[in-house]
């Protein structure tokens, strides 16, 4: 027998090239990374330490592509307001208001969401920069907390989309960025440039922040179309045209890009996206959570682009887990699907020997190795693959009643929601254990929720907020 550090053991699923799944399967981690995967009956590992067996699932970690982590102070609060409303009447001001101290407790609560529940890599955007040191307080929350990121700094210019203080020269931007950099980046974290979407600053900031990104070997993400976007490119640009094809136009349309959201597109850019070899992280809970029926991953899937899904900012992803945006993103696929054949010159009617859009299995798949390849990371993570790094999650279903029995094993895990938190035995990255039986290893999830809520009500007060809380809310709200 073979010596590791640990053997797991259950129904494993590999997410490899032939996306294998052992019924009574096994995985072997030594010095950090997998040195064994297979049916248990072929194990030649003895484990100095053994967990799972019977009853538990061995996934790979979950990877969020797309996330605002900072919103963490203002969790839910777009419910019943405008997008102008909770852009400029708290979001700017609130999460503005966030220096460094303020930031690392804004941010924790949603990273002990996402980590309790599985995810071992996450993507950020930041852009609240009043504070230069506010992205410091998120990246040393998910330092503690053990998970990866991939963060990207975004630089504003534009005065109609961004207040004061929002705002900053590029070279001061490029700067931080750098700084930031320099004083972050590890084995576990990156730091890269961008800007919100390409309407947030002038064209040639755009591209100068973009070469940047060539520049370092970095991923440049943007928001794609924005909501402001066929707007200012016509009013300001003069182009009739698609966001992705402006880029495209400009020459900055390529393999580093990943667009989030990326619906409402013009005609051909799925297609064109796919030929420039771009990443789009799809955000279907947001999309769904918002009304907006036109939601289309189709488009892309069909077109062989590479797609992670990702889950926005507290603020409109409110329970912040990444299982319900799996479930989303087929339900708001099928809606949309729906959608645009009612509003087709088309008779069709639903007959029910239709075969629906996507299935669990895809859902679990954009989740973990497409999460990995829309972050150029699949040479590290995403499957449970010899050589690659153990970032595993261990599930406990014999008491999830939403996981049984257990036929249709993935088509729970992914309709009913994913493992209650204490059903999530232990998740690792790089062999490390960061949670154990719903529980991080080292941080407190009492103590965060606890300097959340007071940091919350110190800003409403602080930035003359409060007024947007509970805001058309048809219930008599009584204090004291």
């Amino acid at each position: 027998m073979k010596s590791c550090d640990t053997l797991l053991r259950g129904t494993v699923i590999s997410m490899d090239a032939n996306r294998t799944a052992y019924l009574d399967g096994y995985v072997a981690v030594d010095g950090g990374r997998i040195v064994g995967v297979g049916s248990a009956s072929e194990c030649e590992f003895e484990g100095k330490e053994t967990a799972g067996g019977d009853g538990h699932i061995v996934i790979p970690g979950l990877v969020n592509v797309h996330g605002h982590l900072v919103q963490g102070c203002i969790r839910g609060m777009a419910d019943g307001t405008t997008f102008e409303e909770r852009l400029f009447g708290f979001y700017y001001p609130m999460t503005g208001a966030c220096d460094e101290e303020r930031s690392y407790i804004s941010a924790m609560p949603p990273i002990l969401d996402l980590v309790r529940r599985g995810v071992t890599t996450t993507a950020d955007d930041h852009f609240t920069h009043i504070h230069k040191r506010s992205i410091d307080g998120v990246l040393k929350a998910v330092r503690d907390s053990g998970m990866r990121c991939r963060m990207a700094r975004l630089i504003l210019s534009d005065p109609d989309n961004a207040p004061d203080g929002f705002r900053e020269d590029l070279d001061v931007g490029l700067a931080e960025t750098e700084r930031v950099k320099a004083e972050w980046e590890n084995d576990f974290t990156t730091v890269t440039a961008s800007t919100i979407g390409i309407t947030y600053c002038t064209p040639d900031e755009f591209k100068e922040i973009w070469q940047w990104t060539m520049d370092n070997d970095r991923q440049f993400d943007v928001h794609a179309p924005s909501v402001l976007d066929t707007r200012y490119l016509k009013e300001r640009r003069g182009w009739e045209g698609g966001s992705f094809e402006w880029m495209d136009h400009e020459g900055i349309l390529g393999p580093n890009v990943i667009a989030a959201h990326a619906q409402t597109l013009q005609p051909g850019e799925a297609d064109l996206i796919s030929q420039c070899g771009a990443h789009i992280a799809l955000v279907p809970d947001m999309e769904q959570v918002l009304g907006l029926v036109e939601f289309d991953s189709r488009k892309f899937l069909d077109a062989g682009v590479t797609c992670g899904i990702g889950l926005d900012g507290p603020v409109v992803a409110y329970g912040h887990d990444l299982w319900t945006a799996l479930r989303a993103f087929l339900i708001a696929q099928r809606l949309g699907d729906q959608h645009r054949k009612q509003m087709s010159d088309s008779d069709e009617q639903w007959t029910g020997y239709e075969m629906l859009f996507g299935s669990a299995e895809l859902a679990l798949e954009l989740a973990t190795i497409g999460g990995a390849k829309a972050l150029n990371m699949d040479d590290k993570i995403g499957s449970l693959e010899v050589g690659k790094d153990a970032d595993i999650v261990l599930i406990d279903r014999r008491g999830e009643t939403q996981l049984s029995p257990p036929a249709a094993l993935i088509p729970n895990l992914i309709y009913g929601n994913g493992p209650s938190p204490d059903a999530v035995a232990r998740v690792m990255v790089r062999g490390k254990t960061l949670v154990e039986n719903g529980e991080h290893v080292s941080l407190d999830r009492h103590d965060a929720v606890r300097k959340s809520d007071a940091l919350q009500e110190t800003l409403l007060d602080e930035v003359d907020a409060r007024k947007f809380v509970r805001m058309r809310s048809p219930y008599t709200w009584v204090d004291g």
